[in-house]
């Protein structure tokens, strides 16, 4: 019999093409017959299996990854919507906050674009001047200001947006507002500067000081009358020797004397009394005059006329050294007067105290920056350490024994400041003072 056969080996499993059936085998069954028959050594075959394999697995995740790529792109847009919406309802909140403090805000609030216009305009700011905001949005701001600053203030802004020379914006000053009726009233006016989507704008804080401006003329007039007693025998001095001088031509007329040359006399010094009368009544009255060019060698040559002789009769030397060329300054001449006149008082008072010999008070004035600075110096006792700066403050005197108020200097200083002006002291105890008075000086466009 002849020998049995054996039956040929089974062909061997391809692991590789098994592992990647294995991938596929949830998704392709029927891929399983042809991995397990696949020869070992067909390479082609393998190939065709794996891409074949790949291509159905591919094919099989596509929706799903479609399903999946679906909702996290819905997932997505929806948190953007809602981060969107959050965004937009924190802003109105923020932007209707804003308006909320804009419109019951209890100062004036205004603000404009760089050529002047008014783009805002309170509720504070409607009580002030009058208008509803609808008349004034779009307007040139300038009709809210009497002249000459309604004149000035589009040269100013030009000069300012072309330099950045500052003369309001960002400092604040005391200025005058013009209503809708034409009345006009003092207001702090406080200026800044801002930038909002590219585009520069100012906004305005506008405080009505009527009232404060009411009590503080009464206090400087009350202190000028309080000057004007204290000057009272320097005055009476000062316009009795002209009286005994005209007496005394008239009776020469009388004797028969020239009449020409004596009358000629009689009328010099009646002239006198009547500068030295108007100095004094223009002093003590009640100035509501209006900020104005005020030349400060005419304001000292009327103050010394009304001090000159209480100066001589208590044997202090008073040195003038004011140029007559000097800037305007813009400020009403009463008021720039009667800060003089304290100081000058002050360093005589100082003196009187002091009891050296040589007694000496100089006044000064000069062009310092853009404005000019008065100087009254004397070589008096210097003010006590322990007042310092303190010595503008109200009611602070180192007179009150004999009757000083000690609202002199505050008012000095209030009046000072009122026209964009600074008043400091520099002294040192025993070695005199020196107060220092600095003014803007008048120039085109200074809104």
């Amino acid at each position: 019999m002849p020998p049995t056969k054996a039956p040929p080996p089974p062909h061997p499993v391809n692991v590789k093409a098994t592992g990647l059936w294995l991938a596929s085998s949830v998704l392709a069954p029927g891929l399983l017959a042809l991995a397990i028959w696949l020869p070992a050594d067909s390479a082609a075959c393998t190939a065709a299996f794996v891409g074949a394999g790949m291509a159905t697995t591919t094919m099989a995740l596509l929706p799903w990854c479609r399903r999946h790529c679906d909702r996290a792109i819905r997932a997505a847009t929806e948190e953007a919507d809602l981060a969107r919406a959050r965004a937009i309802e924190e802003a109105s909140r923020h932007s209707a906050r804003t308006q909320a403090i804009f419109e019951t805000a209890t100062e004036g609030i205004v603000t404009i674009d760089v050529t002047g216009r008014i783009e805002a305009f309170n509720g504070a700011a409607e009580k002030l001047f009058g208008y509803e905001a609808a008349e004034v949005l779009g307007r040139n701001v300038s009709l809210l200001m009497p002249s000459p600053y309604s004149d000035d203030h589009d040269e100013y802004l030009r000069r300012y947006l072309a330099t950045g020379v500052r003369h309001i914006i960002g400092i604040g000053r005391e200025v005058t507002g013009k209503r809708k009726d034409e009345t006009t009233f003092p207001i702090d006016l406080s200026v800044g500067e801002g930038w909002f989507s590219g585009q520069r704008f100012f906004t305005a804080v506008i405080r009505d000081i009527t009232e404060r401006k009411d009590m503080q003329t009464k206090l400087a007039q009350t202190e000028r009358l309080a000057a004007v007693g204290e000057l009272a025998a320097g005055v009476a001095h000062e316009v009795n020797n002209p009286i005994n001088t005209m007496i005394n031509c008239a009776q020469l007329i009388a004797d028969g004397d020239e009449a020409g040359e004596n009358c000629k006399v009689i009328i010099e010094e009646g002239q006198r009394i009547a500068e030295i009368v108007k100095d004094l009544l223009q002093f003590a009255r009640d100035d509501s005059d209006r900020p104005q060019p005020t030349s400060i060698p005419e304001v000292v040559q009327r103050t010394l006329r009304l001090v000159g002789e209480n100066f001589k009769r208590h044997g202090v030397a008073l040195a003038v050294v004011v140029p007559e060329e000097l800037p305007q300054v813009r400020a009403r001449p009463q008021q720039i007067q009667q800060v003089l006149l304290n100081l000058l008082i002050n360093a005589k008072d100082a003196l009187l105290q002091h009891g050296g010999d040589q007694r000496r008070v100089t006044l000064g004035a000069s062009v310092d920056g853009s404005g000019v600075l008065l100087t009254v110096a004397d070589n008096g006792p210097g003010i006590p350490a322990q007042l310092g700066a303190r010595i503008f403050e109200p009611f602070v005197t180192t007179k009150r024994a004999r009757g000083g108020t000690g609202l002199g200097l505050s008012i000095s200083k209030s009046i000072v400041e009122g026209y964009a002006g600074s008043i400091d002291v520099r002294s040192k105890p025993g070695e005199g003072a020196e107060f220092r008075v600095w003014l803007p000086q008048v120039e085109r466009g200074d809104g």
